[in-house]
């Protein structure tokens, strides 16, 4: 009996991380729709839906420290727990994100006329997410292994940004805009891309994760 209690638990946290995976992915997704529609109302959603995440995380944790206080884990288990504790932790900050470039949304703020492609590099984080979920449930280290790869993709097309979006401070004084509100949309431009590039590298970190609890092998861990 307590050994069925014990696996009960242990796939109780793989059904919240899970769970906690879509919504999170859920969550991104719509604020990089909004974001491309510039859809202040589905951005609102966004906003309001972050205490959902925050109460995700906190079960998570509190099911994580009730087993290793109470059922002690080994060997595969104890990586199980440790992973899930760690992925939530990835989950939280990529909803924080989402919630971020919402915020911009939802206060009218319009993306800057430029040839960056913001909601395809969007796009591209999002998928690696869900597949990051989707390989956390399976338990799929080769799928682990191709995700993290992609995230160099994602640095790239970064870095191809960030150069593309400084390219637009040099030519300013060819625009006849007002400079100090130019800048500032540069800088959202900016700080939007980086919160992507930031979800690709959650979404990376919760595939090694994976790949310890699935296989052991911590070489791809930071």
């Amino acid at each position: 009996m307590a050994r069925k209690h014990y696996q009960d638990e242990l796939e109780a946290l793989r059904e919240a991380v899970i769970e906690m995976s879509d919504l999170v992915y859920t969550q991104f997704d719509r604020s990089v729709t909004a974001l491309a529609d510039h859809d202040t109302e589905l951005a609102r959603q966004v906003v309001e839906s972050e205490e959902r995440i925050n109460e995700h995380y906190l079960e998570i944790e509190r099911n994580c420290i009730d087993l290793l206080g109470l059922q002690q884990p080994v060997a595969g288990d104890l990586r199980f727990v440790a992973a899930s504790f760690k992925i939530s932790t990835d989950l939280e900050r990529i909803g924080d994100i989402a919630v971020k470039i919402a915020e911009r949304t939802e206060a009218g703020l319009p993306m800057m006329d430029t040839d960056v492609d913001v909601p395809s590099m969007a796009q591209e984080s999002a998928t690696m997410v869900a597949d990051a979920s989707d390989a956390f449930e399976a338990a799929d280290a080769e799928a682990c292994r191709e995700i993290i790869a992609r995230d160099d993709q994602i640095d790239q097309l970064a870095k191809h940004a960030n150069r593309q979006i400084f390219g637009e401070t040099v030519t300013l004084d060819a625009k006849t805009v007002d400079p100090d509100e130019y800048y500032e949309e540069l800088l959202r431009l900016l700080l939007t891309v980086t919160d992507i590039e930031q979800v690709a590298d959650h979404a990376a970190n919760i595939a090694a994760r994976t790949i310890y609890m699935a296989t052991g092998d911590d070489s791809f861990l930071e």
